[in-house]
């Protein structure tokens, strides 16, 4: 994991990238890795959603690209 990727770990993390919009609040990803791979993608220019594997009738994410 990048260095500054770590200011984004744990639930407080999570919590982040749902208050900026990037998920919605009822995304399932574990906060532990959530944060810094939210980040990690919309840095890129990339959807969050685009390449998470949950199910979207739980989590109500965008719908997965291949």
């Amino acid at each position: 994991m990048k260095k500054e990727n770590i200011m984004f770990e744990g639930q407080i993390g999570k919590d982040m990238m749902i208050k900026q919009g990037y998920v919605p609040s009822t995304c399932t990803l574990n906060p532990e890795i959530a944060g810094p791979l939210i980040y990690s993608e919309i840095s890129k220019g990339n959807s969050p959603c685009a390449g998470c594997n949950m199910v979207r009738e739980i989590c109500k994410g965008q719908l997965k690209t291949e």
